[in-house]
């Protein structure tokens, strides 16, 4: 993995002050190293990840199970311009406008030559967990990580495939769905609620739950009518039999159950939310109804640059999930509105 040299400059960046108090502090900007360029940071998105950290004290972050310091800038949903290359950087150039895919590898192992820098077998480094993320005015990434984004692709929008969009339309791919079956989407947060869109683009069916009557009521405003209090569920009463496919979003055990509850016999169950607890029976659960349950983490390289391709192809319309674009200035506020429960994608933008 190359290195950076000294600091030489400064950037507003946002930081975690103290348990639920976000700071705009000034960060240390690297020079680009072999391998590394400076991205003018256009679009930042919050995840529900950085909740975790945003709920947290100082000493807690440092323990937690992905221990970060204090120190870091959060924000691993990251798109801008390209400003600057280091040595040996050829593609993107300056000027391309681009995402970032958080998980860096170190390019060499098997599973990073595959474009799954998220397994790499040396450990990857993560925007925002052990490597600055984006909440900054600029930032130096590697350039491997990059995917270029068309011009019709918004920068808020190219931030939200570079982590949630695109883990909704792997998450699709991986149910193995197909077009005039029906999905049904446990969770209408940003991730749900970008699954719901994709399932549209690909003429399936759509049914989403959620327990959050603002959330239902904004993904009902975006369109999608069949979105049902999950208190009460009637799987029956909605989709007779189950069915064909469960993409459960929510992480917690109340969803994952109710997912294996409503697929239908050879359908299958797909976890992308994460969340501690969940047991299964796997003679009725699985076995007698022939379920396959799987579990997906992040995507590749290459499937995020199929996902950006995709979206332009198919016009998936993932801005209207995008509620809040805030200054850099504003992200104080922008952090604790989301983690109050604002409704849609929250992101901080610099146009």
């Amino acid at each position: 993995m190359t290195t950076t040299n000294a600091p030489t400059a400064t950037v507003r960046a946002l930081r975690f002050a103290a348990k639920e108090k976000v700071a705009v502090v000034d960060a240390p900007l690297p020079e680009p190293g072999p391998g590394e360029l400076v991205l003018d940071v256009k679009a930042a998105g919050l995840c529900g990840s950085d909740l975790h950290y945003f709920h947290m004290t100082h000493e807690e972050m440092r323990h937690a199970t992905q221990p970060r310091s204090p120190e870091m800038t959060p924000g691993h949903e990251i798109a801008g311009v390209v400003k600057a290359v280091g040595p040996g950087v050829s593609h993107p150039r300056v000027g391309d406008r681009v995402a970032v895919q958080h998980y860096s590898g170190c390019g060499q192992c098997e599973s990073c030559r595959r474009g799954w820098d998220v397994h790499c077998e040396r450990g990857a480094r993560v925007y925002s967990l052990n490597r600055p993320g984006g909440c900054q005015d600029e930032l130096v990434v590697t350039a491997k990580d990059c995917v270029v984004l068309p011009d019709e692709v918004s920068f808020p929008v190219g931030a939200f495939l570079a982590c949630g969009a695109t883990t909704a339309y792997q998450a699709l791919l991986r149910s193995e769905v197909k077009p005039g079956e029906t999905v049904v989407v446990i969770g209408v947060g940003p991730v749900g609620l970008a699954v719901l869109a994709w399932a549209k683009a690909f003429g399936l069916r759509a049914v989403g739950t959620d327990p959050s009557p603002e959330r239902r009521a904004f993904a009902e405003s975006l369109g999608y009518s069949e979105i049902h209090d999950s208190a009460g569920f009637d799987i029956e009463a909605v989709v007779p039999g189950g069915a064909n496919a469960v993409i459960d979003t929510s992480g917690n055990i109340h969803g994952r159950r109710t997912a294996v509850e409503v697929v239908k016999t050879w359908g299958t169950v797909v976890f992308v939310g994460l969340g501690p607890d969940f047991a299964i029976d796997p003679v009725p659960d699985l076995i007698m109804r022939q379920v396959t349950l799987r579990g997906m983490f992040v995507f590749s390289v290459p499937l995020m640059m199929e996902a950006v391709a995709e979206a332009g192809r198919l016009g998936v319309d993932l801005a209207p999930i995008i509620t809040s674009v805030s200054s850099i200035e504003e992200g104080p506020d922008a952090f604790a509105d989301f983690a109050a429960g604002s409704v849609g994608k929250s992101v901080i933008g610099w146009e």
